[in-house]
């Protein structure tokens, strides 16, 4: 008697022959394996070109190519043979995706999630694409059952379809937004500024001229076309990453190490002007290194010159990321050097000033100067701030300083902060005048970096100056560099923004000139008519494109009620005397706010209430002020700044842990009206 086959045995028996039916034979898994190394190949091919070829040139491109796949094949193979020890599948398989994954671990850094995609995408369909067409091709003199028809036609599919989809998406610039509404131009508006539009070009002619090493290997305006002749700088005792082999390769292209850093600048100048003219000094931030960035602020030398500044844009490309650096991650804690190097080319036009052998010699007014920075160069204004009153460098005595300039203006553009921390902390600031400029659309720097450089000001009694902010829809980072332009990045990381987002380039430029020029006219000229487009932008609409704009000021004189920084007593306040205290409250506690990369801004105060606790009861929050304190009020205006949380208003019970449905509650609560204030 046969017998009879138990129910596991035939799922199991039936799981075995359907994966007989579907498991690709050795021969298709090596074709996929050649897929997915072609297309990895391919696609790091393009990536490379976007980032690096314009800058370097072919020779440069083909080496890098070269070593790099090469490298990424070696590894590639060792992550093959180690999976081997663990799986059956054939090598050149195991080979090309071990190759995927250190390219995308190693050479290119994106963010681990858009990295996952794009392995998928590399890895999936090019091995269904290649592996059909093989198993295809192997079938096509033989015959084959419909199942296995069926499988291959839809694995050909799959692997085309999301070859195509792929690309569509890494080619696809984006979708156009709707519209804004801008409802603080609908309001009641405050009178237009009555004075000339600040970034109109001025009466004076226009000259340019650079100064540097005369040794430079890339550039003849800085080699055997230099205008001026500069000695180099020894900062080695400020960088302490121009080491290893990728600080040898950076020596090898550059010409120099960090013992002979070049002093090299463009300058715009007023040709026509009798007298002293005030000096600005600009530099860029972190781009390739090759891709020369100090051109990029041309159309701000060009507007100031004219308008009777002296304006140079300082080369520090060598302190950038080059393709010589092996990691691909460039320097480390350098923007302290940064800043450094714009003091060192301020002593030269201290001694350009006093020699009579020098074109600009009686023609500089070194008490009125000014810095600009952009993104790493941003930072860089804060760390040349602190230098220029310290007598050493604070993570080495060594290096002695001696600057002590009148530096009557900082600007920051999309700055970054905290990368290099003098003496392990982030950099404190005293009666300085600082205005900061990003756009929400920064795809670089993502988080409002520069709002906590501003926040650390603090300003003496005696010190008159102000500092402000602008935030501003649609910008982007590199806009405001005419080299850098709408892509803050290269592929693929850039692929994951919608780039129709963005406002014309030339629109962003002319926010800058307008801001940058005011802020200069303000301090170094004393033009105050400007000083309201600080506090409300609507003060010069008429200079201004139409987008939206967020204003942030605060000057030496204002005084402080509560920013909850002083001490961890709720009741306190900063202003002394004044108690807080509060009424029918689900939550009350103070926190310290964070961006988006974990940054800290400042301290706030976190308020709930809820209605349903209380008996519908409001809440109340107030503070107390006492009758000893006496405040001249008059010119004075109150303000504080409120924004909704998502947290929940439910209040935590005391010593009772929450039921399901409570818990239930409360995030139906916070979903539905977010009702805690956070108040700064």
């Amino acid at each position: 008697m046969k017998e009879k086959t138990s129910l596991w045995k035939k799922i199991t028996g039936w799981f075995q022959r359907l994966e007989n039916s579907i498991a690709p034979s050795r021969q298709t898994l090596k074709a996929s394996g050649y897929g997915i190394l072609l297309s990895s190949c391919i696609f790091f091919i393009l990536v490379s070109a976007d980032k690096f070829l314009p800058a370097i040139g072919w020779g440069n491109f083909i080496l890098f190519l070269l070593i790099s796949l090469l490298v990424s094949y070696l590894i590639g193979g060792l992550i093959g043979w180690l999976a081997g020890l663990i799986g059956r599948t054939p090598s050149n398989f195991r080979h090309a995706i071990g190759f995927t994954l250190f390219f995308f671990f190693y050479l290119i850094l994106i963010t681990s999630t858009f990295r996952w995609v794009l392995i998928v995408f590399l890895v999936l369909f090019p091995s269904l694409t290649f592996g059909a067409l093989f198993y295809w091709r192997s079938k096509s003199k033989t015959s084959w059952s419909l199942r296995q028809k069926i499988l291959t036609a839809t694995s050909l599919f799959i692997g085309i379809l999301g070859i195509v989809i792929g690309g569509y998406i890494y080619l696809d610039s984006g979708n156009t937004p709707s519209a804004v509404k801008n409802y603080k131009m609908s309001g009641k508006l405050p009178l237009p500024i009555n004075a000339p539009d600040p970034s109109l070009p001025g009466k004076y002619k226009v000259a340019f001229l650079t100064y540097g090493s005369g040794k430079d290997k890339h550039r003849t305006i800085y080699g055997r076309d230099v205008n001026i002749k500069t000695a180099s700088v020894d900062g080695s005792l400020l960088l302490n990453s121009w080491d290893g082999m990728s600080g040898k390769l950076r020596t090898r292209y550059f010409g120099f190490d960090k013992t002979q850093l070049p002093l090299n600048a463009m300058v715009w100048y007023p040709e026509n002007l009798n007298g002293k003219a005030p000096l600005v000094l600009i530099v860029h931030g972190n781009h390739l290194a090759q891709d020369w960035s100090e051109k990029g602020y041309d159309y701000l030398g060009k507007l100031l010159a004219s308008k009777g500044y002296i304006v140079a844009s300082v080369d520090e490309n060598f302190l950038n990321t080059s393709f010589t650096d092996i990691d691909q991650k460039g320097f480390k804690d350098e923007n302290g050097a940064r800043g450094w190097l714009m003091l060192k080319h301020l002593q030269l036009w201290r001694k350009w000033s006093q020699d009579p052998r020098n074109p600009f010699f009686n023609r500089i007014n070194m008490d009125q100067i000014a810095l600009i920075g952009h993104s790493r160069g941003g930072e860089a204004m804060s760390h040349a701030a602190l230098f220029n009153k310290l007598p050493y460098f604070p993570d080495n005595a060594n290096e002695r300083f001696d600057f002590n300039f009148n530096i009557k203006a900082y600007i920051a553009i999309a700055p970054v902060d905290g990368q290099y921390q003098p003496a392990s902390i982030l950099a404190p600031l005293e009666d300085i005048n600082y205005f900061v400029i990003q756009g929400v659309h920064d795809m670089d720097m993502q988080s409002y970096g520069g709002l906590a450089t501003y926040k650390r000001i603090q300003y003496s009694p005696d010190y008159k100056g102000f500092k402000a902010g602008l935030y501003v829809h649609q910008a982007n980072h590199g806009q405001f560099n005419t080299s850098w332009g709408s892509y803050d990045s290269s592929s693929p990381y850039i692929n994951q923004f919608n780039m129709k987002n963005l406002m014309p380039e030339k629109e962003q430029q002319q926010i800058a000139k307008v801001y940058i020029s005011a802020f200069l006219d303000v301090n170094l000229k004393g033009e105050n008519v400007y000083k309201p487009l600080f506090t409300d932008y609507r003060y010069g609409r008429k200079w201004l494109p139409n987008h939206v704009y967020f204003n942030q000021f605060e000057d030496s004189e204002t005084t402080f009620v509560a920013r909850y920084e002083e001490d961890l007593n709720l009741s306190t306040a900063t202003l002394k005397g004044v108690q807080i205290t509060g009424e029918n409250l689900s939550l009350w506690r103070e926190a310290q706010q964070k961006l988006i990369w974990n940054s800290q801004i400042s301290r706030a105060a976190y308020i709930g209430w809820n209605h349903s606790e209380t008996g519908n009861k409001p809440g109340k929050y107030t503070f107390t002020f006492p009758d000893s304190l006496r405040q001249d009020l008059k010119g004075k205006a109150l303000a504080f700044n409120l924004a909704e949380s998502d947290e929940s208003s439910v209040a935590a019970r005391k010593g009772k842990k929450e039921t399901k449905k409570e818990e239930s509650v409360k995030k139906r609560s916070a979903k539905k009206r977010p009702s805690i204030s956070v108040l700064s």
